[in-house]
């Protein structure tokens, strides 16, 4: 794929054209290709992939050097064009090279976007690489690029007298992988699934390194475990099978002292090297996530992994705040950023004086028993009186408003405003839509929470970054850090909400009915209609198996299915429709009375 649009011009393309023609010289027999170019559009070469024939090679550098840069740059556009250009093609070693500067001025232009919509297209199964053509290169993009899609980023400047040689060594180097399809097969019974980085790579590349990592779980079945690395190559399949040994101290090495960490033990120094490998895939994982359940998922397990290695990751920081110990040590907090849930009273075992984590509001969101709607958003109630949790999902469109609390004998009235993730719009129709506002009112007073700041009463406000506490009236609003809020009111009900603040993508609150036993018989809303209605007599208690019923709830039988709770492993909900739940459609629930504007 050769980038040709306006950015391009001058010495960039005259030396890319060069470049190129290199490149296709180092083409072995049995290779086939096709060349890409795109501005705003994007025109192919051939309509298919040719063999490397040198009549082919020779037409297709003529083709190049008559190439001239202008126009616009749609990159999404070219990717997805290129990895269509792969269906139907029989089975071999897929890669992409991308020649570019990475700026994408037309169609999709933001990088998340792109990265997301390509990786899903690619399906694991296309290398990417990527070159970055001059200084003025879109690094991060072009190397997340290729890093996403089991590739490798170069960035040359093509007027320097190396730029051909560097471009040659590293088209020949990956074009030819020594293996590609390769596949980890070991014990299962042995290593844990779940825990096994990676098992399928689609090449291996002389002379990089290649780490498959994964924990033992279950040592009984001896010293050893056989495995083994399955590939192909030009001559067919290749199959590489060792014991592995499963002693607990490494091998002496003759000349060479062994070091060790902690209990003078190797399986410390493979643990930590299997968290780093865990850690990339769970930020990778994360960051190419479906939805936000998944991205949740994998974004809790990357935390969790943090904690307990010390590592700061993408979910996390490292900051040392201001200390009145005259001792000298220092204190570290290891915080969680841009994450719905976190633990609380983790210590962190690291070479850091007294490392600990700050965690005012904890994991409440999740193990209290009262309803909370997190993500996209997923409601989960905890039926009071009951030994049973129900959860539904709700989707609506950008700017809808439901009630999610009506209690018209307390004057307890709680809404949220919906807004949509762009990522909804990347590939289809399915929406994204979270919780962009949340307005509480009580009989007098109003709380309004929005991404940039809470207002009290249209008149006060109160900023995100400064943690705080206020009185207004019978309510207190405790702003614990730039993420946690707590509102408690008189009359014994407390409400949470959690901000979650993402880069180029919505700011959106997760919400929380600590105590609903304070709500009266007719409190209604999609949360307060499960609380303090003594009339509605559930089922009360469903066996987790099978894990599709029909349970029995206010005089109706609603289908459901047993949802595990990917953020506490040990619990689940039981999953039905949110209008089987609610009793009428979730339009009953759409208000269409304004948020009050400060």
């Amino acid at each position: 794929m050769v980038d040709i649009s306006g950015s391009m011009a001058g010495e960039k393309i005259r030396h890319t054209q060069v470049a190129l023609a290199s490149i296709l010289r180092t083409l072995k027999p049995g290779d086939r290709f096709n060349v890409l170019t795109f501005t705003n559009d994007v025109y192919k070469w051939r309509p298919k992939f040719v063999e490397a024939s040198e009549g082919n090679i020779a037409s297709c550098i003529r083709f190049l050097m008559l190439l001239q840069a202008h126009g616009g740059s749609d990159i999404r556009k070219a990717l997805l064009s290129s990895v269509k250009a792969f269906q139907g093609v029989p089975s071999g070693y897929r890669s992409i090279f991308l020649l570019s500067d990475g700026k994408s001025t037309v169609g999709s232009t933001k990088p998340s976007i792109i990265l997301r919509s390509i990786s899903r297209a690619c399906e694991g199964t296309i290398a990417i690489f990527c070159i970055g053509l001059g200084d003025d290169v879109e690094t991060h993009f072009l190397s997340s690029l290729a890093e996403d899609n089991e590739g490798r980023y170069l960035q040359v400047d093509p007027v320097e007298p190396t730029a051909v040689t560097q471009l040659g060594e590293f088209y020949e180097s990956r074009l030819n992988p020594v293996l590609y399809d390769l596949h980890l097969k070991y014990d299962d019974r042995v290593v844990s699934n779940s825990s096994v980085i990676r098992k399928e790579r689609l090449g291996y590349i002389d002379g990089e390194e290649l780490i498959f990592a994964g924990k033992v779980s279950h040592r009984s079945a001896g010293d050893s475990m056989n495995m083994s690395v399955s590939g192909y190559n030009a001559e067919g399949l290749v199959i590489l099978d060792k014991p592995l040994p499963l002693s607990r101290r490494p091998p002496e090495v003759p000349g060479r002292t062994r070091r060790s960490v902690s209990d003078n033990s190797g399986d410390v120094i493979l643990e930590k090297i299997w968290a780093i490998l865990r850690v990339e895939e769970l930020a990778r994982r994360a960051r190419l996530a479906r939805s936000a359940a998944d991205r949740i998922s994998a974004a809790t397990e990357l935390l969790r992994l943090s904690l307990d290695h010390g590592y700061v990751t993408p979910v996390t920081s490292l900051t040392e705040p201001y200390s009145k110990d005259k001792r000298g040590s220092s204190w570290f907090n290891l915080t969680r950023v841009e994450l719905p849930f976190r633990n609380q009273g983790i210590s962190i075992p690291r070479q850091l004086p007294n490392l600990q984590l700050a965690t005012p509001i904890a994991q409440r969101l999740l193990s209290y028993p009262g309803s909370r709607v997190f993500g996209d958003p997923h409601f989960v109630i905890d039926i009071p009186g009951c030994n049973l949790t129900i959860c539904f999902d709700v989707q609506q469109r950008q700017g809808t408003i439901v009630n999610l609390i009506s209690d018209p004998l307390t004057g307890l009235d709680v809404s949220g405003e919906i807004t949509e993730d762009a990522l909804s719009n990347v590939n289809s129709d399915e929406i994204t839509s979270l919780f962009g506002r949340i307005e509480i009112r009580s009989s007098i007073h109003i709380v309004n929470i929005t991404p940039s700041e809470i207002i009290l009463d249209t008149k006060r406000s109160l900023s995100w970054t400064e943690p705080s506490s206020i009185k207004i009236g019978t309510i207190i609003v405790r702003l614990v850090d730039r993420g946690n809020l707590t509102i408690s009111l008189q009359d014994g009900v407390t409400l949470f909400i959690q901000r979650h603040k993402r880069v180029q993508h919505p700011t959106f609150f997760d919400f929380a009915l600590a105590n609903g036993s304070s709500l009266s018989n007719r409190a209604d809303g999609m949360i307060g209609k499960f609380h303090g209605r003594a009339s509605v007599n559930p089922q009360c208690e469903l066996s987790p198996h099978p894990p599709r019923t029909t349970l029995e709830y206010d005089h109706r039988n609603i289908p459901v299915r047993r949802r595990s709770n990917k953020l506490l492993p040990s619990s689940f909900c039981w999953h039905g429709n949110a209008e089987d739940f609610l009793g009428g459609p979730i339009e009953r629930y759409v208000t269409t009375e304004p948020m009050i504007a400060r």
